[in-house]
């Protein structure tokens, strides 16, 4: 007796870009068959007019925040998203204070150790001040020890860290080198005009320590005019046999904190704009274009407020997601439940964009699905019998992001349901009353 059988959909399988009529059977939280049915199940979901497809693969999102009440987790889950990976940017926190907090997600959730936090627990308060020596040794210790206990790598956040010394970053990617299926992720040096010098930089990280890097947000670093030279460049170093992959959002807005170093003296002759391509993303001013006056007060008197910078090439942006290798990313992140409208309709709007750049289901599914989950060695994003039965339910002609700018939480329309170890996690946009994520470790 099976536990629960989805049929009457079309199943999308992103490994060999197939749409068939099959059902899907699960027991004990796994996917035991695919295909037609067979034996008899003790419940049946129907999936009529729908396409099923395995959950989400979010490799970079932003959790960090311990008092937020999981609102990033469940504005993820709501768009299809059954696996995420957090502490992204060099933000990450260690697993001994996540933990605790995290222990019943909304999804399943792993983390990166964040560089940052490295810094400040052997000492290095100041973003501007390079680690000594001693300091790197501490650190290498607590990677080690991180990764030890299950982080699944470590992330770097050069633009926020702009002087962190190339020695500091080789030591810790020496670390990472040690340990099965780790990677490195890294928010590269520069943004706009010396983009290309930093991809060089994440290139050489993953050449010289043979080690997986993963640039993140590929189109918010580069997609200044600067896109598809970063991209040949990747092309170039991976066939190569360079370990290098990348993921993008779909959005030609970035979003990050008013003062963070990304807004450092400087940044409006960086991207040739006046400060009116900056909008409040959260706090006093949300939802409103700045003006220099408004800018300087965010960024002395509320320096985590979020900032939404209108500076990227949409058709760049566009370039990146279509890229056959390019994984589709929320890097999600909210001050009190305000933010950017990533955080709940990534995926809807990304697949929507490759469906309009002529890829059939199955190929847009990849980048969501296959894609993600192959760059971080999860048993997820295929219908293999076998793997955690992750699922989404979706209705193709009404799948659809709804976030907006002003709206930025607003759930997609179109999922009838998304399914966590085989059981529902949200049906009809709403989510059940319990979490049924697992928090993940990488041993």
């Amino acid at each position: 007796m099976n536990d629960l059988r989805i049929r009457g959909g079309l199943v999308a399988d992103p490994e060999t870009k197939t749409l068939v009529e099959a059902s899907v059977t699960i027991s004990d939280g796994r996917i035991v068959h695919v295909g037609k049915e067979e034996g008899e199940s003790t419940e049946v979901l129907d999936a009529t007019g729908c396409i099923v497809c395995p959950g989400f693969v979010d490799t970079h999102m932003h959790d960090e925040e311990l008092d937020d009440p999981h609102s990033v987790e469940r504005a993820l889950l709501r768009q299809g998203v059954t696996t995420a990976i957090a502490g992204n940017c060099g933000s990450g926190p260690l697993l001994g204070t996540v933990r605790p907090k995290r222990q019943t997600p909304w999804l399943n959730l792993g983390y990166l150790t964040g560089h940052r936090i490295l810094r400040e627990s052997v000492g290095v308060n100041d973003i501007y001040r390079p680690a000594t020596p001693g300091e790197t040794t501490e650190m290498q210790v607590l990677l080690e020890r991180e990764l030890s206990e299950g982080s699944f790598g470590l992330s770097l956040g050069l633009e926020y860290v702009p002087n962190t010394d190339p020695a500091e970053i080789a030591a810790l990617a020496d670390v990472v080198a040690k340990f099965p299926r780790r990677w490195i992720s890294i928010h590269i040096r520069f943004d706009g005009p010396r983009c290309l010098e930093a991809i060089q930089e994440a290139i050489d990280i993953a050449a010289r320590h043979r080690v997986r890097v993963q640039i993140s947000h590929f189109g918010s670093m580069t997609a200044f005019g600067r896109l598809q030279t970063a991209l040949d460049m990747v092309d170039q170093a991976y066939a190569a046999g360079t370990d290098v992959t990348f993921d993008c959002y779909p959005y030609a807005a970035f979003c990050t904190s008013v003062g963070s170093a990304v807004f450092d003296p400087g940044f409006e002759d960086r991207w040739n704009k006046d400060v009116g391509v900056l909008e409040a993303g959260s706090g006093k001013f949300k939802g409103q274009r700045l003006t220099k006056a408004m800018f300087e007060e965010m960024r002395s008197e509320t320096p985590t407020a979020l900032i939404i910078a209108h500076v990227l090439n949409e058709s760049e942006v566009r370039t990146c997601l279509r890229h056959p290798r390019c994984a589709i990313a929320s890097d999600a992140v909210l001050r009190n439940g305000e933010g950017h409208p990533r955080a709940a309709g990534t995926f809807p709007r990304g697949l929507r964009i490759l469906r309009e750049e002529g890829l059939s289901w199955p190929e847009a599914l990849a980048h969501a699905t296959s894609i993600p989950a192959e760059m971080t060695w999860l048993d997820r994003g295929t219908l293999r019998p076998g793997n955690a039965a992750d699922l989404v339910l979706f209705e193709p002609e009404r799948f659809t992001d709804k976030a907006t700018f002003s709206d930025q939480l607003a759930p997609p329309e179109g999922i009838r349901a998304v399914l966590l170890g085989g059981r529902v996690a949200v049906r009809e946009g709403t989510i059940t009353e319990e979490p049924l994520g697992t928090f993940l470790l990488r041993r």
